[in-house]
């Protein structure tokens, strides 16, 4: 996102600074912090007006990261383009070549909402025979009926992004991508079927941009913000069959009160740092012999001290029936309790939480809902310095599991995921003479 300032015209100052005010706050978990990042611009925007640097000033706001960050840089030769408004997108070939060599990087300190429904990307689903291009926004209904059947555990989000990437799945079958444009293409053509209006704005050999101006699932997508899923869903798993591998990243949203929803669609493994939602080619899945077993456990409990032994109890327990190591017991007892710790040490006395823990196969996907909303979401875990009073906790579930994302999500609260890989003992008689989950 672009907008020019010019010094001589202090009004396109502010109009563009009211804009980049409205996008923060659409965009990041909490209104916290939204001023201070906001004079921080204010702050450099005025120091490099009154060097007299160039007279007009560019801000670029680049928010593909867990963090926002805001680059000022002179404008040589503006010509006609717009001011003190957002840059269109068919006018940024232009600014390119009339920008300088940026003077000022500033990185706020929010953090995008963001729901990433599946660290590894989406697991296996079974095929679908509607076909979206043929029956339009009815395959999509086929397509969140599959997920819900395969994997009914799975939570709104997820589902949708399950359906996406099945709807990928059915297009693809003839007529597999094997280049950025033709993942350009095939999305195109398969979203318009579902009724949007998009333009793809941008091709490279890594990166798709795609702008969609009319949501298929019309004006009520603010209350349903989970069917973006089914986008992003889509979009990754059509870019991961170019390199095994993609991430989708969705800087603007309809459902968040955008004008238009973008994507950018990262082809193979993702530069450092982006944030978003990845997607795998083919599908990873655990080979094994015979049954795998399956837990399910979800326990609402009491803001109370008491209520951390109970669920690690419960939690190793089920693991050793399954047969789990000893070690990844001990990881996964210990990850839980910091995080019910951090529950119940920012607690309101009425506030409850749920502790959700699915195992399958070779994985154990831990979940901490805190319906009170007073978890301590404030340190994430990139930037926890080890040193620190506060934080560490959040730097000892990092160790000890792969995957940890946080998420805010308004009818539920704030929301923790784990993942760990898991290895089994051998000698257990659920996998004696069986192989085991790799």
């Amino acid at each position: 996102m672009d907008w020019l300032i010019d010094r001589e015209r202090p009004l396109t100052g502010e109009q563009s600074m009211s804009l980049l005010d409205a996008h923060l706050r659409r965009h990041a978990g909490s209104d916290r912090g939204v001023e201070e990042a906001l004079a921080s611009v204010r702050a450099a925007v005025r120091e490099l007006h009154e060097s007299h640097v160039s007279d007009l000033l560019r801000v670029h706001l680049d928010w593909r990261g867990r963090h926002p960050v805001v680059v000022l840089s002179p404008v040589t030769d503006g010509g006609d383009l717009p001011v003190g408004t957002r840059m269109p997108s068919e006018d940024r070939q232009r600014l390119d070549a009339g920008t300088g060599e940026p003077v000022s990087r500033l990185v706020l300190g929010l953090e995008r909402e963001l729901a990433v429904p599946f660290p590894d990307g989406p697991p296996p689903m079974t095929q679908i025979d509607s076909h979206p291009q043929r029956d339009g926004m009815a395959s999509v209904a086929v397509a969140l009926s599959r997920a819900a059947a395969d994997h009914p555990n799975a939570k709104p989000a997820q589902q949708a992004s399950l359906a996406g990437a099945a709807l990928a799945d059915r297009v693809a079958s003839d007529d597999p991508p094997t280049d950025a444009p033709g993942v350009a293409r095939l999305f195109a053509e398969t979203h318009r079927a579902l009724g949007s209006e998009l333009e793809v704005t941008s091709v490279t050999d890594d990166v798709v941009e795609i702008a969609i101006t009319r949501c298929p699932f019309g004006q009520g997508i603010a209350d349903s913000a989970a069917l973006c899923h089914v986008t992003t869903g889509l979009a990754g798993r059509l870019g991961a069959r170019v390199n095994g591998e993609a991430t989708v990243v969705a800087t603007e949203r309809i459902a968040a009160g955008d004008d238009a929803c973008r994507l950018q669609v990262w082809l193979g493994t993702p530069e450092h740092g982006l944030h978003g939602e990845r997607h795998v080619w083919p599908p990873r899945t655990t080979p094994t012999v015979g049954s795998v077993p399956r837990l399910d456990l979800s326990v609402n409990l009491p803001r109370e001290t008491v209520s951390v032994p109970v669920v690690r109890r419960l939690a190793a327990q089920a693991l050793h029936a399954f047969g789990v190591a000893a070690e990844d017991i001990g990881d996964v007892q210990l990850a839980i309790s910091e995080a019910c710790a951090n529950v119940i040490d920012h607690a309101a006395d009425t506030d409850s939480y749920e502790v959700q823990i699915e195992l399958a196969a070779d994985r154990c996907a831990i979940t901490v809902v805190d319906h009170g909303g007073g978890f301590d979401e404030t340190v994430a875990p990139d930037i926890v310095d080890p040193t620190a009073e506060s934080g560490r906790g959040l730097a000892l579930m990092q160790a000890l599991v792969d995957n940890l994302a946080f998420a805010n999500e308004p009818q539920a609260g704030t929301v923790v995921h784990m993942v760990k890989t898991l290895a089994y003992d051998a000698s257990h008689p659920l996998w004696r003479d069986q192989t085991r989950p790799a």
